[in-house]
């Protein structure tokens, strides 16, 4: 044998065990489906923290294949795409599936909370397994909470073309929000809501189809609003949207012990860092809207008291509509408020 070919043979075998540690260390290979573009805070704060936390704590025995942007799906129909087994993974808004998971949208109720991690943490309390949400909402449709995600509480911006500047500004204005709670406490402040997915926004700004939108700072510059929106309120809580990253229950079933138990700490560990990570980025791109000239607007004391006591009036009646179609609402709603206290 030649010296050239000694010195080849031990290369060949080290890149063929190599390369069979790398086939055999994948060993589960999961699909996640989500409606938001590749680059939303929510993929670089929370899905990809999800993945790499994953990767690690199971030893690289766990790998994902994502499937942004509404491309295995509409984010309505998500559970449905989970729930068969085209996802393994799916993004999943309660208040998005209304006739499944109405109790679930307790987390998009306008006050309540000042942050997204006091929102998160709360939600997330009664989502995971064995908890309240999971035992009447989830469970019983076939998925798994893996993670939450509750944006900073939601502020109303508009474009230009709306001239907002104060409170009284809200009566008339057409306004994007997700369905439930928010539309009721828009209605109540007199404006009217309109329902769209947030990519549908920035089109219906521009061309003066809506005066503006519910959403967080994060949200207004994930979808490029940024260069439409004009004015802004600060310091509100109109809600924001409860996501769940959840799993189909029989492929989590499937799953060896210690993927499980990486997956179940990833998805903890998911919730803490991304709610600090989204307050962190609210507040700067707050800065960043005032120093480009947007209109920051506030209100009076006298005018906070009217939006405190429309919030609560929302969600009295939220709770009471369901509790008319037999869902225990005040249990759900007394469980997430107790949550939020037990932050303080």
């Amino acid at each position: 044998m030649t010296r050239r070919l000694r010195r080849s043979v031990p290369l060949a075998a080290a890149v063929f065990a190599a390369t069979l540690v790398s086939a055999q260390a994948a060993e589960v290979s999961l699909k996640l489906a989500d409606s938001l573009p590749a680059g939303h805070s929510i993929t670089k704060k929370a899905t990809q923290y999800f993945f790499d936390r994953a990767k690690t704590l199971s030893g690289g025995k766990v790998e994902f294949q994502h499937f942004p942007a509404e491309q295995l799906g509409k984010a309505k129909d998500l559970l449905t795409v989970t729930q068969t087994g085209l996802a393994d993974i799916g993004y999943i808004v309660p208040s998005y599936v209304s006739e499944k998971m109405p109790l679930g949208a307790v987390a998009e109720l306008p006050g309540g909370f000042n942050s997204s991690c006091e929102g998160a943490k709360a939600f997330w309390a009664l989502a995971k397994p064995g908890g309240l949400l999971d035992t009447l909402e989830f469970k019983p449709n076939g998925v798994r909470v893996l993670y939450v995600v509750a944006l900073s509480p939601y502020q109303a911006i508009f474009s230009e073309k709306a001239g907002f500047k104060s409170f009284e500004d809200f009566k008339g204005r057409k306004i994007r929000s997700n369905p439930g709670p928010m539309e009721l406490a828009l209605r109540d402040l007199g404006a009217v809501p309109i329902r769209m997915t947030p990519p549908e926004i920035f089109d219906a700004m521009t061309k003066g189809t809506i005066d503006g939108a519910l959403l967080p700072y994060t949200s207004t510059f994930s979808y490029g609003l940024n260069a439409v929106v004009k004015s802004v309120t600060v310091g509100q809580n109109f809600g924001t949207v409860g996501i769940t990253y959840s799993i189909n229950a029989s492929k989590w079933a499937s799953l060896p012990k210690d993927v499980q138990e990486a997956l179940t700490k990833a998805g903890d560990e998911t919730v803490g860092h991304a709610c600090a990570q989204f307050d962190q980025e609210e507040a700067e791109l707050a800065t960043r809207l005032k120093d480009t000239g947007t209109l920051m607007v506030t209100f009076t004391p006298e005018q906070e008291k009217v939006l405190e006591a429309d919030f609560a009036s929302v969600s009295k009646d939220w709770a009471q509509n369901l509790e008319k179609r037999g869902k225990p609402a005040d249990k759900v709603l007394a469980a997430f408020r107790a949550a939020i206290a037990a932050q303080r």
